[in-house]
């Protein structure tokens, strides 16, 4: 296997930056390849045939070996490299804490990514229509998911104990997008103080705001009023409170 690993991204995507901070905190050597997905490349078959059949990214390839999803990827670099035990857990009740974390990030917060999926991108994809349900739903889910970040932090300085994780990094770069959007606006914090100061410290770390900076470009530019011509039609977020088929 190649000891450089090729990872397939884009910088708009909240799991992608999540893996993409993994790798530089951990020093982790590897090749980068956005993927246009503006233009729908990860919706062609070709794609969806050598690379994920979902056509979602974060994708990583280690010689002709594949893996997708943002948390198995982690685990398997984590393996790989030997990343310090922070990252994914030092021993089997740190990593069942670290996987019970990131088992439940996958259908809480990572859904309520829908919030500001449909408030800002699904017009320029299907046009102007009433996205207003999967907007409430997207936002019924970031504010059930905040409530139980808040509880977690009352314990730990970070989600899963006293150290930075992966668990930590995913839940982060969630947020990032929100904030982006003003999805959770500066007066909202208020009502999660802890989040908020674990939230400033991660965005201290080195890596935090180059990573940041396409999202918080394309936050300020949709909520400005520009449209973004895409075609991408593939999203985790797609689909909450949707008739079948409306939106493909």
């Amino acid at each position: 296997m190649s000891s450089t690993i090729r990872f397939l991204h884009h910088p708009t995507s909240q799991p992608c930056r999540a893996v993409n901070q993994f790798m530089l905190e951990v020093g982790i050597p590897f090749d980068q390849e956005i993927v246009d997905l503006l233009s729908g490349a990860n919706e062609t078959q070709e794609f969806k045939d050598k690379f994920n059949p979902t056509g979602q990214v974060p994708i990583i390839c280690d010689g002709d070996f594949v893996v997708w999803e943002s948390s198995a990827i982690a685990f398997y670099l984590n393996e790989k490299f030997k990343a310090p035990p922070n990252w994914l857990g030092a021993d089997v009740r740190q990593r069942a804490t670290i996987q019970q974390y990131c088992h439940w990030h996958s259908t809480f917060l990572r859904r309520g990514a829908g919030a500001f999926f449909f408030t800002h991108f699904a017009e320029c994809i299907w046009g102007k229509q009433d996205y207003s349900k999967e907007i409430a739903k997207g936002r019924y889910i970031l504010d059930e998911s905040l409530v139980y970040l808040d509880t977690w932090l009352i314990k730990n300085r970070y989600l899963c104990g006293s150290e930075i994780s992966f668990a930590d990094l995913l839940a982060y770069h969630e947020l990032v997008s929100h904030v982006a959007g003003k999805i959770v606006s500066d007066p909202e914090w208020k009502k999660f103080p802890r989040i908020k100061h674990w939230y400033d410290e991660i965005s201290a770390r080195p890596h935090s705001d180059p990573l940041n900076a396409t999202i918080m470009q394309v936050g300020a530019m949709r909520l400005a009023g520009a449209a973004i011509p895409m075609t991408r039609k593939t999203s985790l977020a797609k689909g909450t409170e949707v008739t079948a088929g409306l939106y493909n």
